[in-house]
């Protein structure tokens, strides 16, 4: 049988460390899965929570290394530890799995904050007069992750010459060719991310609500 307390820590330091992209994942698996539109908002609260979560799953991990790397006091196992067989979840190897997808996982939560750089690429361009941009308010923009979900989707679009996406905003500026996409494609693509757009503005127009 597995001991629940040796257990434990591991499988709280995964829980914790997959909570800290779950804000950016579960509205792509729910709008994917289950066709929720605007599904950010139910996931957009875990990012005041992520401090908390990185501090649960390291003490989490540290206490997994502790109970697999303590000493083993004399007397307790009668004919020696050795000879017993230990299942693959409470064995040092599988610790040391836990604390690499941690590791991880806490890196490309945070890393991306460090890069606020516009994503571009090179198209060709037949007028300058067919070049748009326009400025959309989005809602559940929670982490740096969001902002990197929305820039790399949206230029997929063929079309597509510059995205800038600040989740502290809530905005992302998009530069595109409206001879090749228009203002439609690309709300459906970042709607089918999970996200609700709130207005869109052009450039010498009204917000449109």
């Amino acid at each position: 049988m597995i001991n629940f307390r040796r257990t434990t820590p591991v499988g709280t330091a995964i829980i914790s460390a997959v909570s800290l992209k779950l804000c950016c994942w579960g509205p792509i698996l729910l709008t994917g899965l289950a066709g929720v539109s605007g599904s950010s908002v139910y996931f957009s609260w875990l990012s005041t929570l992520r401090p908390y979560l990185l501090t649960v799953s390291f003490l989490s991990l540290g206490l997994a290394f502790y109970q697999v790397y303590k000493p083993q006091k004399e007397g307790r196992c009668p004919g020696g530890c050795d000879t017993e067989k230990k299942s693959f979840i409470k064995s040092k190897l599988y610790v040391w799995l836990v604390a690499i997808f941690v590791v991880v996982m806490t890196s490309i939560s945070y890393l991306p904050k460090q890069f606020d750089q516009v994503t571009e690429k090179a198209i060709m361009i037949v007028e300058k007069a067919n070049i748009e941009s326009i400025e959309l308010y989005i809602e559940g923009l929670s982490c740096a992750g969001c902002e990197e979900n929305i820039n790399y989707s949206v230029n997929q679009l063929n079309g597509i010459i510059a995205v800038k996406t600040s989740f502290k905003k809530g905005t992302t500026v998009i530069k595109f060719d409206n001879s090749r996409i228009n203002i439609t494609d690309i709300e459906g693509v970042i709607k089918s991310k999970g996200f609700t757009i709130k207005s869109v503005l052009v450039p010498g127009h009204v917000p449109v609500n």
